[in-house]
């Protein structure tokens, strides 16, 4: 099979012989391009978005224990500043003029907010739940131009 290989391109004429031999190695360089080079690439691209996913899972499961860790060592005195601190900071967030009563048993609060408009004030009701604040009881009388005064006692709920 070599032998009549090299016995058609000895027939060749030299214009020919240069046109088969561009061919050849133009050839060899779309191989080495798809078949190598291409494949590899892609595979370290992969093995970096893999490493990548890998390390963002490290943090958040070294967050999670963390966080998990920290809440089992809180004191009580701790956790009545932080709901404190949690909800008077959220309400400012929301643009809630919230008046804190002084006396609330540690990790309980009680606010007034005297305008709110009643879905903004559920909203962030809703997003305190999330936080583990449990309201204990709310009262929304209604006010001028169709917001509410709330009276609300909260606490922090069982961790």
């Amino acid at each position: 099979m070599i032998a009549s290989v090299r016995l058609w391109f000895a027939a060749l004429n030299q214009r020919e012989k240069w046109l088969v031999a561009t061919a050849g190695v133009l050839s060899a360089l779309t191989l080495v391009v798809f078949a190598i080079i291409l494949p590899t690439f892609s595979a370290l691209e992969k093995a970096t978005l893999n490493l990548d996913e890998a390390v963002q899972r490290r943090g958040r499961i070294v967050a999670l224990v963390a966080s998990t860790q920290g809440a089992a060592t809180r004191t009580g005195h701790e956790t009545a500043t932080d709901i404190g601190l949690l909800v008077t900071q959220s309400a400012a967030e929301k643009g809630f003029d919230a008046i804190k009563s002084g006396n609330a048993a540690p990790g309980q609060i009680s606010i007034r907010i005297e305008q709110a408009r009643a879905p903004a004030f559920l909203a962030w009701v809703t997003e305190l739940e999330a936080q583990n604040v449990v309201v204990r009881a709310a009262t929304l009388r209604s006010g001028a131009n169709g917001t509410v005064t709330v009276d609300a006692q909260m606490q922090m709920g069982a961790q």
